[in-house]
């Protein structure tokens, strides 16, 4: 999955689904790369890219989260010169990457 990470990508990190509804189990982390320094911007890079071959596009994943499962919901806003849009990617909170884990915790 080929999605451009560059400075002008939003990112909205958040952690969904459960059982039950607690609100701060959820948190919701918004990241603006063209805010952050070089080295934090390469790092939090890397690690979408790594979380997001474990993940689907939305429409492909009807049935993460189900039951009690928990999950990331991964989306990106992009504006390039040549094109725009959005995508949503959700990985299984038990297939994510540490590293994510840490950065929707943490924002780091």
């Amino acid at each position: 999955m080929n999605i451009p990470l560059s400075d002008d990508a939003i990112i909205e990190l958040a952690r969904e689904g459960g059982i039950a509804f607690i609100p701060g189990l959820r948190g919701e982390r918004r990241i603006a790369l063209a805010q952050l320094p070089e080295p934090q911007k390469k790092h939090v890079c890397s690690v979408l890219e790594q979380a997001m071959a474990r993940g689907k596009p939305e429409e492909e994943a009807p049935r993460i989260g189900g039951g009690d499962q928990r999950y990331f919901r991964i989306q990106i806003t992009y504006s390039t010169q040549h094109n725009a849009g959005s995508i949503v990617i959700l990985i299984p909170e038990a297939e994510a990457p540490p590293e994510l884990q840490s950065l929707w915790k943490e924002g780091n």
